[in-house]
């Protein structure tokens, strides 16, 4: 088989893409082109020919050095990345197959990513004005055919918004990567592989503030009260209606008065029915938080099994903030598809049996894909078990989505001291229908047994203690929960997000399941929340996103959104240049704050002097914390320093920095 003289040249983003395209259009013949994956066939009684790239073929460059630097090309990436060398055979083959060529179709997933690579290949190889675009949420047969029967102009918005976001984002990486790493020379002396980004770096410094927050923590005592009572020979629990006391005698005074009385007395007992609803299908950032949340599942890992099961057909296409199925979906075919399957089929057949077809909804929205969810095709191959369980985890959300509210009867008594008011609250559970809950089995609502009481019942008191808590800090981030903030923030996109955050963890800036920065990374967010604070905050970011998201909608243009951009850059890339040129490493340190001396604690540079300890910005927060804190708990303990210092070495959420100032403080004492 030879490829046709003229034909309509289908470009997708994959090889196995292009696969599931050419078995849906009947493209039986399939030929390899310097060992790439072709295949021809007939559309419409054309000639077509389906052929895959892999990813981004083109990428920015520049030949410019030094920073700053606004002038750059777009090129084949295999030769400007060298991590990028497996993409020459895509390119070459897709350069010939340009030249015979009458039409080109983009293909390519339906997202600003998907619009942006098939653009640059028709662009750059071919001719993008005799040029179409098609639009599919699954790669099954009849989605597929759904878009090939309904071609579109290229999807100008998403192109000029790509392009815009790949042209921003690069301009904002090489230079404030490459002035970071200028500077970090200067102070240092070293040179390591830094990176700065629009949305890395407010997203870096967020990661600092929450570590340095916990690791400066100084944990404060409260004390409460633990009362149990006794009924029908068993004890219960009450939970406390008041706030801990900062004072062990206030606490003791109330355990006092509870002793003495023996008894509570029934305030009120209200009875209600509480629905739960139903959980919306899945988003993406959603789907990588439950995907943490129920397995331990990183939000990229998450992200990389979501595409291979699009890729095998068995889900919708990951990559959207939608929790919304449209009408236009067929969920009765999907559920009757589901219905072999053999543990949640039975659930998929119950849906059917009691008609109910209309899935609950939530507030994401997304114009471009539905929420997530099963195709109605079923695996032909055995799965991973990680593949299994984020494919199960998508199906029981879908199903679960059709089902009633569930309905929970709570019982809340209000439990009374009279002669002191306080108040408790004894809770019970129980719940009348499962419904959603029988099939999303990652949600669970357990039954609380309670007694029966009526208000003004004496209850006898089986148990008080005087407890003694402490404040906790702050927990440090996981990368879903940063995942999370940048999304609350609206920072970065829902396609890379994930990625911008493993870079963080490449870049040797933060490390852990639990995200703690690393001195590197220390440094860095120090020199990018001084030297460019303006250019690195998430207001300016979140302000960008909106540019480019309207850039997509035909409300900005590209050009505006980027010079803006590049005016603010400039200026702060300017006023760096001059610190660098105009400042030696001690005059650049003093701008940083780094330059009064060595830090006793740990042999940073010192930011200030303080009673007479010479401490870096670090280790100075912990050692004023440490002070301020004393007072509560002279207050509440009556302790002396040296008992608080003794104290606070033993307890699990004192902060690093603040054991290290202790730790210090000890030393000099002895």
């Amino acid at each position: 088989m030879s490829l046709p003289k003229k034909y309509v040249l289908v470009i997708a983003e994959k090889p196995r893409a292009a696969a599931k395209i050419a078995e849906a259009l009947g493209a039986s013949s399939k030929l390899r082109i310097g060992g790439v994956p072709v295949w021809v066939g007939k559309l419409r009684g054309r000639d077509i020919v389906i052929a895959p790239t892999a990813g981004h073929l083109f990428t920015l460059y520049t030949d410019e050095k030094g920073f700053p630097v606004f002038s750059y090309s777009w090129g084949p990436r295999w030769v400007y990345e060298p991590e990028s060398k497996h993409l020459a055979k895509f390119y070459e083959v897709l350069r010939k197959l340009s030249l015979n060529a009458e039409y080109f179709i983009n293909a390519c997933d339906y997202d600003i990513e998907g619009s942006v690579i098939g653009y640059n290949i028709i662009r750059y190889l071919g001719d993008a004005s005799r040029a179409g675009r098609v639009k599919f949420s699954a790669l099954t047969r009849e989605e597929i055919l759904r878009a090939f029967d309904n071609p579109q102009p290229l999807d100008w918005g998403n192109i000029e918004s790509g392009l815009a976001r790949h042209i921003l984002d690069w301009i904002w990486g090489i230079n404030v990567s490459r002035a970071l790493t200028s500077v970090y020379h200067k102070l240092f002396g070293r040179h390591p592989v830094l990176s700065a980004g629009r949305v890395q770096s407010p997203t870096l410094i967020e990661l600092v503030r929450r570590y340095v927050e916990r690791a400066t923590f100084v944990p404060v005592p409260l004390f409460t009260v633990s009362v149990k009572v006794e009924h029908g020979g068993k004890e219960y629990a009450l939970t406390n209606r008041f706030e801990p006391f900062r004072r062990r005698e206030d606490a003791a005074r109330l355990a006092r008065a509870l002793r003495v009385r023996r008894s509570l007395v029934v305030g009120s007992a209200e009875k209600r029915v509480v629905s739960l609803e139903p959980p919306p299908p899945f988003n993406l950032t959603e789907l990588q938080l439950e995907a943490a949340r129920v397995f331990g599942y990183s939000p990229a890992r998450t992200l990389e099994i979501a595409e291979e099961l699009y890729l095998r057909s068995l889900i919708s296409y990951p990559r959207t903030n939608s929790e919304r199925i449209p009408p236009t979906i067929d969920n009765a075919w999907i559920l009757r598809r589901l219905s072999a399957l053999p543990e949640l089929g039975a659930y998929a057949s119950e849906l059917l049996r009691r008609g109910l077809l209309v899935p609950r909804e939530g507030p994401g929205e997304d114009p471009a894909h539905p929420a997530i969810h099963p195709t109605g095709y079923l695996p032909a191959e055995e799965l991973s078990r990680e593949e299994s369980n984020v494919y199960e985890l998508i199906v029981r959300r879908y199903l679960a989505s059709f089902y009633p509210s569930s309905r929970v009867e709570e019982i809340v008594y209000t439990v009374v001291e009279p002669g002191t008011n306080a108040t408790f609250r004894l809770t019970g559970r129980r719940v009348l229908s499962q419904e959603w809950l029988r099939v999303y089995r990652y949600r669970r609502v357990g039954t609380v047994e309670v007694p029966v009481l009526r208000p003004g019942e004496e209850v006898p008191v089986s148990s008080v203690r005087v407890l003694r808590l402490y404040t906790r800090p702050p927990p440090l981030y996981t990368k879903a929960s940063i995942l999370k903030w940048m999304e609350s923030v609206n920072i970065g996109t829902e396609a890379t997000r994930a990625e911008i955050i493993e870079k963080l963890f490449e870049r040797g800036y933060v490390r852990g399941s639990s995200i703690s920065v690393t001195s590197l990374g220390l440094a860095v967010a120090r020199v990018l929340s001084t030297l460019f604070k303006e250019i690195t905050e998430v207001e300016l970011t979140r302000e960008l996103e909106r540019g480019l998201r309207e850039i997509a909608f035909g409300g900005a243009k590209r050009e505006e959104v980027i010079g803006e951009a590049v005016s603010r850059l400039r200026a702060k890339l300017e006023d760096v240049k001059r610190a660098l040129s105009d400042s030696d490493a001690l005059e650049l340190k003093r701008r940083l704050g780094l330059s009064v001396g060595r830090c006793w604690v740990c042999g940073r540079d010192s930011s200030e002097e303080e009673d007479g300890i010479m401490l870096c910005h670090l280790h100075l927060r912990a050692y004023q914390n440490l002070k301020e804190t004393y007072a509560a708990w002279r207050e509440g303990t009556g302790a002396s320093f040296e008992e608080y210092a003794e104290t606070l070495s033993r307890l699990s959420g004192t902060g690093r920095f603040v054991r290290e100032v202790l730790a210090y403080l000890m030393k000099s004492v002895r």
